[in-house]
């Protein structure tokens, strides 16, 4: 497990963990699946549609290296998604 200083940013960790509910715990999980349940359909569609159009090939997508701002965008993203998941574990 990372330690404090490893982690890419600083997030408010959930004070009462040992106090979870089972029913906040299933909700980080059915959140966390929904995202991924849309984002993995998004993905697909967007990769039949490049393939169909020879835009893009999968090569193409896997030596991508984002630019710093895109970066920066994605790791905001995951803050985000990250806040989002505590808040539901700190109610």
């Amino acid at each position: 497990m990372a330690s404090e200083d490893e982690r890419p940013f600083q997030l408010p960790r959930p004070e009462q963990l040992e106090a979870l509910s089972p029913d906040q715990v299933v909700a980080v999980v059915l959140r966390l699946a929904m995202e991924l349940s849309v984002l993995r359909d998004r993905l697909r569609t967007h990769e039949q549609l490049l393939a169909e159009h020879n835009l893009l090939s999968p090569e193409s997508v896997d030596s991508y290296l984002p630019s710093k701002e895109e970066a920066t965008a994605r790791m905001d993203a995951g803050r985000r998604l990250i806040e989002q998941i505590i808040s539901d574990l700190s109610t």
